[in-house]
């Protein structure tokens, strides 16, 4: 908690902007990025996945866990919109980007990133630490080695909106480990379940209204506070599941555009060159010798 809490007082003292009121990750330590622009989810995924983070600069940064050691998610920040249901996912890409899969470890469904709440938010400051923390045990089938952690956020009492901050992670093996495969561990990791998308412009879409997020597919490790309806048929439109994540979807429409882009660019870069090797090639031809 110490290491977060002193990144952020630099930053305050540094004048750097933070989201107002809303509620982000204070432990596991998130990336510095995560505290410029904690705003929700693009409805279109520009942003996705990580508030549109490209460096992820782990400089200065130690969230450490062994295999099979218990941690701990807390979040600060007064905007929590009557809790909601919220996941811990990991993906093995060191720059994480649209195409990223991200496995649950741990789901929250009910109570996230606070429990028995009886207002809508926990008042207004950014900084406030929301008494509320989350237990959950490091798989044993988390491969070895930087991983990128994401915390993901459904409020209860908000508009459809979605939240994820993300955080570096180095992952040890723990004591008196089974002898088992690293390649059966990670056959487990391809296994577990792809955290739940809505409101990312993946065609799902919460309703909110007071329902909290019951996940379709939450893993192994869940925990269930029943504060709040957890109510299948009335919480989400849409197509909805699964299959229906951004990294099965190809390129959105920006991106799209982009890559279009910069195709279109790279044949006309292509044919001046060719169009200059030809030339050159021309004039030695008809240059005499020396």
């Amino acid at each position: 908690m110490a290491i977060s809490m002193r990144l952020l007082a630099a930053m305050i003292g540094l004048k750097i902007p933070i989201a107002h009121g809303h509620t982000f990750m204070q432990n596991p330590v998130p990336f510095p990025s995560q505290y410029l622009d904690n705003g929700p989810v693009a409805k279109d995924g520009s942003n996705w996945p990580c508030s549109g983070d490209t460096e992820y600069d782990r400089a200065g940064i130690a969230n450490v866990w062994k295999r099979g050691s218990q941690q701990y998610l807390q979040a600060m920040g007064g905007a929590t919109h009557g809790g909601g249901s919220c996941q811990i996912s990991i993906t093995l890409d060191p720059k994480p980007n649209r195409q990223s899969q991200w496995r649950v470890i741990h789901s929250i469904e009910g109570g996230c990133p606070i429990r028995n709440l009886t207002e809508v938010n926990y008042g207004e400051s950014p900084t406030v630490l929301l008494p509320s923390i989350y237990n959950f045990t490091v798989p044993n089938w988390v491969p070895i080695g930087p991983v990128i952690m994401a915390w993901t956020w459904y409020g209860r009492w908000s508009v459809p909106e979605m939240f994820m901050n993300c955080a570096p992670i180095m992952v040890l093996g723990g004591p008196q480990e089974p002898d088992v495969p690293e390649s059966v561990r990670l056959e487990k990791f391809h296994a577990a379940p792809l955290v739940f998308e809505a409101n990312n412009g993946n065609g799902c879409w919460t309703m909110n209204q007071g329902n909290c997020v019951k996940f379709p597919n939450p893993g192994n490790s869940v925990e269930v506070n029943e504060e709040c309806p957890l109510d299948e048929l009335h919480q989400v439109t849409g197509t909805c599941g699964p299959e229906h994540v951004l990294a099965k979807q190809g390129w959105s429409g920006v991106h799209l555009m982009l890559y279009q882009a910069m195709a279109a660019i790279a044949l006309v870069v292509g044919a001046y060159l060719g169009c200059l090797r030809v030339q050159r090639h021309r004039s030695l031809s008809h240059r005499s010798p020396a």
